[in-house]
């Protein structure tokens, strides 16, 4: 069995935790072809979801119960990431990847949708929303990577360590964890699948002026979308106080929150907490830009 092979398969053991019915398909962009996780009503209106780093759409498992019953929850596998997108052209800057999102919305004919990103996600949201602002309506960022602080050095041991030895993936996730969480068997198989994984076609990171990126001041001012910005009192990938402070004052519509007793993936660790603030946040009377 090939590497590919076994990471598709651990992605679909994980995808026996979705609690709902859903449905899976690619859409084809200029990049290369973009695997989807649909559930919920397809006249609801849209919601993006887009996944942590090496995470893949199947993260959501613990929230799509609950989003998909008022909305029609589109999980997008961030296309050069660990997952089953299969890129075809390299991103070369920021706004390529901007392009690549627009691109998938296009295809599927969403002309407005509010989106959810945590961390590598976060971050591609805030770079969208730099391109295409009037795509979007309310947005919601969870532990944004990079993106308002730069990632402490821990960050990168603990990310190459991963990378060099799969067996580091269990130190990641205690890192990442500590003594409050553990994530199901399926999530944390799958992680290791991912980093056992490696082949040409999966390195398109952005050649300049890429991720992971810390945004300026200028760029966060401009963007004018609501924003619920929420960062774990746990964080250990940046230094949260930090990043708080920078946040709060950024952008004009912006909410930021420290969310008490989680980490860096809170939607995981307090599906409970996240799943009903996230819908209250969604709902709320959408601002005419």
């Amino acid at each position: 069995m090939t590497e590919e092979t076994q990471y598709h398969d651990s992605y679909n053991k994980s995808l026996e935790l979705w609690p709902v019915e859903y449905s899976t398909y690619y859409v084809n962009t200029a990049q290369g072809k973009t695997h989807i996780i649909e559930s919920g009503n397809k006249t609801a209106p849209s919601l993006i979801l887009l996944h942590g780093g090496s995470m893949s759409s199947t993260m959501w498992y613990p929230n799509v119960m609950e989003w998909s019953k008022n909305y029609r929850v589109i999980c997008v596998d961030i296309l050069g990431d660990k997952n089953k997108s299969i890129p075809q052209i390299e991103f070369i800057d920021r706004p390529s990847y901007a392009l690549w999102l627009k691109d998938v919305l296009d295809t599927l004919q969403i002309k407005k949708a509010d989106i959810v990103g945590l961390s590598y996600g976060a971050l591609n949201v805030v770079n969208f929303l730099l391109f295409y602002p009037e795509i979007v309506n309310r947005v919601v960022l969870m532990s944004p990577a990079a993106t308002y602080v730069p990632f402490d050095s821990k960050f990168y041991t603990h990310a190459f360590g991963m990378v060099k030895n799969p067996s580091g993936v269990q130190s990641f996730l205690n890192w990442i964890f500590d003594d409050r969480y553990k994530p199901h068997p399926f999530i944390a198989e799958q992680l290791v699948a991912a980093m056992n994984w490696v082949e040409p076609s999966k390195s398109t990171a952005p050649k300049e002026n890429g991720f992971p990126y810390v945004f300026t001041d200028e760029e966060l001012a401009s963007i004018r979308n609501p924003i619920l910005l929420m960062f774990g009192e746990n964080e250990v990938m940046y230094n949260v106080d930090e990043a708080y402070k920078r946040a709060e004052n950024s952008s004009p519509c912006m909410t930021v929150e420290l969310v008490e007793e989680v980490g860096h993936l809170m939607s995981m660790e307090n599906p409970s907490y996240i799943n009903r603030r996230v819908l209250e946040f969604l709902s709320e009377q959408r601002r005419n830009f």
